[in-house]
């Protein structure tokens, strides 16, 4: 797909066919498209779940996916913020480190993300990564006030629903190992949603606690 030329006629139709697939299996919010640019040939996650390397190319064709899927009603999300591609980490088994200025960040990595959401996005997965330049705690932006309320809510002004990449990925899950404290972390982050929480009830318990 990163390498078809007719994206507003066959992307399109891509995302409407999947869009039909997920209605099909009842399936109402699909966690798509990737939107990260995949600038790092050492990458082990994302490599050919990206659109490529270039930035109005990712943007673009991500945008044909999503208005094939919302032609026939099915929900979106744009990930994994603030951009996985520059990584050299899985973030399933540890936590990636992206060492960039902030500068360097909202030129290339967050450029997707900011133009979708002021086309009008549903929601934005948050991804596992260390960023110092946008949090300098060591927390990841999945547990970051300073890259989820700050930067995405206020400085994007993205108003939809916030998901956390799955809480089960070691990224997260070793430093956080106290039950519950994890999802506690991202709520207070400004999370909206946890996916693939690993402690539910002692993450409620926190969140009401806190």
């Amino acid at each position: 797909l990163g390498a078809v030329q007719d994206q507003e006629g066959l992307l399109f139709k891509v995302g409407e066919n999947i869009g039909l697939d997920c209605q099909n299996a009842g399936i109402h919010w699909n966690l798509a498209p990737v939107v990260d640019i995949n600038n790092n040939p050492e990458n082990p996650v994302i490599g050919y779940r990206s659109f490529g390397d270039d930035k109005d190319k990712v943007t673009s064709k991500s945008t044909a996916i999503i208005q094939g899927m919302s032609s026939v009603g099915i929900l979106n999300a744009i990930k994994h913020f603030p951009g996985h591609g520059d990584t050299a980490t899985d973030s399933h088994l540890g936590l990636p480190v992206i060492d960039k200025s902030k500068e360097t960040l909202v030129e290339n990595e967050l450029f997707p993300f900011k133009k979708l959401i002021q086309k009008g996005i549903d929601s934005v997965m948050v991804g596992h990564l260390q960023i110092p330049s946008l949090d300098s705690s060591g927390n990841p932006a999945t547990t970051s006030y300073p890259i989820i309320t700050e930067l995405l809510r206020k400085e994007l002004g993205f108003e939809g629903v916030i998901i956390s990449d799955a809480l089960n990925m070691h990224a997260v899950s070793k430093k956080y190992s106290t039950r519950g404290t994890l999802e506690a972390a991202a709520f207070q982050a400004g999370m909206d949603m946890m996916c693939f929480s690993e402690h539910p009830s002692e993450g409620i318990e926190k969140i009401l606690d806190s």
